[in-house]
């Protein structure tokens, strides 16, 4: 009996140090570093071993050597040791007295222990611990930290040897190993990743949004965003009080430019609170807030940084001559991440569907965002807006009911303003010509 049940034994208990350490390595690369770091902090014995190793690049360089060194011995041993024993025991059930019948039966009895070993190094070795420690690599790294810490200790001589040999190996053909050199993901992969996770239902689709919407956040620029010099409401500094009603009852905002002479000389900003408090107007207009000036070409998370700076909720953007090519505020970066809010004072909305493959849009809406609802590609080399994608197709300024197609989007010009499209509706129709 004992000549059977001590090497089942060692079987066993070489795969399950290959279990051991497969789990090991999968769990220490997909650890947490947050959260092992807080647990650390707050006295965790486990948490403090874990998180020795993730701070420090080599400890878990040598970390992660010893768990592959301890799965290939582990297989080898398995291999050496089970697969003789294993045809041994098959072997002695097969009675093949003739030479040929002896290494037929010799060579069946290895095939058949060599499919068993595999078997279950495979299943039980491999695939059961790495599908735990990839389902939960926190608590699995934790669980397994002491029992790493005995095998590193007793194996920390050949770990060493075999990093040597393997750097100088490396360095003959030039190449030098990084130390925690840690992966990082470009942002279309991160926008794949979460494309993936939303499919398979482990984040929402509203999150998802928001999460994509932030890696096109700094790759746009204040010019890209902004409410053009045409569309501004400003309020002139020797403005009348009738003037000012009257502003306020056709452009709602909750915010205002105050300009001195033209747009070109803004002074300052003017909060719809100021204008209706009591006391004479030219003193409300004189006290405007002063903005910042920002260049068309600066990036949004700069414009953010910019603002918060400043304490400000309102810039000038200003275009290559110096001259105000348009106004920006808090509340266009946030469309940017959120999608569109509507001003405190007003509710305008910039994007409105009508029906599937129908939209009605203001003509500031980036071609870009238009063709995100739409499904369609609509990016234009020359002009970045639906009005100036109608002006540039036209060749004159625009009429309400005036018709274009581009790549299969018919725009329709509902309403002006000045000599640009101030409403547009598009439509999915015929590929244009």
């Amino acid at each position: 009996m004992m000549s059977v049940a001590l090497p089942i034994l060692i079987i066993a208990v070489l795969i399950a140090v290959n279990a051991l350490f497969v789990a090991a390595e999968f769990a220490i690369a997909g650890a947490p570093r947050v959260s092992i770091a807080r647990r650390a902090g707050a006295g965790h014995r486990l948490a403090k071993a874990v998180h020795e190793v993730l701070s420090d690049p080599a400890r878990q360089d040598r970390y992660i050597a010893t768990a592959q060194l301890g799965i290939t011995g582990a297989s080898l041993g398995l291999g050496m040791y089970g697969e003789h024993q294993l045809a041994e025991w098959i072997y002695d059930g097969f009675h093949g007295s003739s030479a040929p019948g002896f290494f037929a039966s010799h060579a069946l009895a290895t095939v058949l222990a060599m499919t068993v070993l595999t078997y279950f190094h495979i299943v039980i070795g491999e695939m059961i611990p790495k599908a735990l420690a990839l389902q939960n690599p926190e608590r699995a790294a934790l669980a397994i930290t002491t029992p790493m810490r005995l095998f590193q200790v007793a194996m920390y001589p050949f770990v060493v040897v075999l990093n040597a040999i393997g750097n100088g190996i490396l360095s003959l053909f030039n190449i030098h190993r990084e130390l925690g050199a840690e992966q990082y993901y470009t942002p279309e992969e991160i926008r794949m990743i979460v494309r993936e996770s939303m499919a398979e239902g482990e984040l929402g689709s509203e999150s998802a949004t928001v999460l994509s919407e932030l890696f096109d956040f700094a790759e746009l620029s204040a010019g890209d965003v902004m409410v053009p010099r045409v569309n501004v409401a400003g309020i002139a500094r020797d403005a009348t009080p009738e003037e000012v009603v009257l502003l306020l009852r056709e452009r709602p905002f909750t915010r205002y430019p105050v300009y001195e002479g033209d747009l070109d000389h803004i002074k300052g900003m003017v909060h719809i609170k100021d204008l209706l408090a009591d006391g004479p107007l030219a003193d409300r207009l004189n006290a405007a807030r002063s903005v910042p000036a920002v260049p068309e070409t600066l990036t949004l998370d700069a414009v953010l940084a910019m603002l918060h700076r400043e304490r400000t909720q309102m810039a000038i953007v200003l275009d290559e001559f110096g001259g105000t090519a348009g106004i920006l505020t808090l509340d266009d970066l946030f469309e940017e991440v959120v999608g569109e809010v509507a001003d405190s004072a007003v509710g305008v909305h910039e994007i409105e569907e009508l029906a599937p493959g129908r939209l009605r849009v203001a003509g500031t809406v980036r071609l870009e965002e238009a063709g995100e609802h739409l499904k369609v590609g609509l990016a234009h080399e020359e002009v970045e807006t639906v009005s100036g994608l109608v002006l540039a197709l036209l060749g004159r300024p625009p009429r309400p009911g005036d018709s274009v197609s581009y790549r299969g989007v018919v725009f329709r010009v509902v309403a002006v303003a000045g000599m640009g499209v101030h409403l547009c509706e598009l439509s999915i129709g015929e590929p244009d010509s």
